[in-house]
């Protein structure tokens, strides 16, 4: 059952008036879907924050708007990241028995043997596009990376598959990799050694110059 967020009809854009909604408390907001006509409507903050806790970014919402009930999504989310607030919520109106496509993050679990040998995991990708009904949307999606040795990249196609939902990018795009940074490190330490060698050797030259010079000013001067 979708968890229910009441909502309040706006029949203002102004600005001074957004600015108002949210000095109290409250998130503009707008819904809209393929058979809806976009509505701009305020929700109360701390209500949406939490279900969004709970039920994750891609939960079903029952939004209720002067009494009528819609199951929406979220669709977009605007933040003041200085003042770490909610500034703006785009919701999509969703029918539950067709499949949408919506961005689900990823979790990385497991540690790599690659990374205990000294190299770095680095993530590519952090979310994948999938395809399901609202309902059966994840809230994320497990990649294990504990057979990920110095050089392996793990795949789309490598990501745990469900009845439930299709992952929809492509196949062959890299979610993981582990690199070894170590090699780059020794080929500078390589490349600062060689200078300093070089230097060493140029000044040891340069001294011998000099000494060859006042050993010949010393037969001259006899």
């Amino acid at each position: 059952m979708a968890t229910e967020l009441k909502a309040n009809q706006r029949n203002t854009t102004k600005r001074s008036y957004i600015t108002q909604l949210r000095q109290s408390g409250n998130v503009p907001a707008v819904v809209y879907g393929s058979s809806t006509e976009p509505q701009s409507v305020a929700v109360t903050g701390t209500e949406f924050i939490k279900i969004l806790k709970d039920n994750g970014l891609n939960g079903v919402i029952s939004l209720n708007l002067d009494g009528k009930k819609q199951s929406v999504m979220v669709q977009e989310i605007q933040r003041d990241h200085l003042k770490n607030e909610v500034t703006h919520v785009d919701f999509i109106v969703v029918d539950l028995k067709k499949e949408i496509e919506s961005d689900v993050p990823l979790t990385v679990t497991g540690e790599s043997p690659g990374v205990k040998e000294g190299g770095v995991l680095q993530r590519i990708l952090h979310t994948v596009t999938v395809k399901a009904k609202p309902n059966d949307f994840p809230d994320h999606i497990e990649v294990n990376a504990e057979n990920l040795n110095i050089g392996d990249s793990l795949l789309v196609k490598d990501i745990p598959t469900s009845s439930a939902y299709e992952v929809m990018d492509d196949e062959e795009e890299v979610v993981l990799t582990v690199t070894p940074p170590t090699v780059a490190e020794t080929e500078d330490e390589d490349a600062e050694d060689a200078e300093e060698a070089e230097a060493d050797a140029g000044g040891d030259a340069e001294g011998a110059a000099v000494d060859e010079e006042d050993k010949d000013n010393g037969e001259t001067k006899e």
